[in-house]
């Protein structure tokens, strides 16, 4: 393991052992057995380490939706909507990716607003694929990314989460719907709108 990811991987340890609160430069540096001026030269401040600790939690919640539309893409490659799928299907179960660290990194990391920059942007990404790179109605991916970030952040925070039926009838009613939607859009854009008067025959 190189030495970022060591002390990355400390990072999260402290955080899990002492809360992000009682998150310091020395304690980190000891857990991952580096000298400070090592520490240093990896990560020059709190938030430095901080900011490193919020991209690899968003890294591992990307490759996760890769992984997840590359398996919905390859049961059916014609498939619309496959990250919209992918968005609705890694919060189908409480994902283990959401516990307690990943809810101290980013409540931390909500305390300075520059941190949230790549947050923000990686928000935006994701959105982009679901409106405009999957195929979809603009409005049936918008609420894939509704619904995915709604019970994802219900879980990260412990947010009176519904039950795993609930949960499950939640997330097969918005995909009906998502699939419903999507397949009137389409139809009122290959052909006639409904209810459209035939074109008239010239003079």
């Amino acid at each position: 393991m190189q030495t970022r990811e060591r002390i990355l991987q400390a990072a999260i340890e402290v955080i899990r052992t002492d809360g992000a609160a009682n998150l310091t430069l020395d304690r980190v540096a000891i857990a991952a057995g580096v000298s400070k001026g090592g520490f240093l030269y990896h990560f020059g401040s709190k938030d430095a380490l901080m900011a490193g600790l919020l991209d690899e939690t968003l890294a591992v919640l990307d490759d996760e939706l890769d992984i997840r539309e590359a398996r919905f893409r390859a049961a059916d490659p014609a498939a619309r909507g496959t990250f919209a799928l992918a968005y609705l299907d890694y919060v189908r179960e409480p994902y283990k990716a959401a516990d307690d660290t990943s809810a101290s990194i980013l409540a931390a990391a909500a305390l300075d607003d520059e941190l949230l920059a790549n947050t923000r942007a990686t928000f935006e990404r994701w959105q982009e694929r679901l409106m405009h790179d999957d195929k979809l109605a603009e409005t049936a991916g918008l609420l894939a990314r509704i619904v995915g970030d709604g019970l994802w952040l219900i879980d990260l925070f412990g947010l009176a989460p519904p039950t795993k039926a609930e949960r499950h009838e939640v997330l097969d009613l918005v995909s009906a719907m998502i699939s419903d939607h999507d397949a009137s859009h389409s139809a009122g854009h290959d052909g006639e709108a409904p209810g459209a008067e035939p074109p008239q025959a010239g003079p």
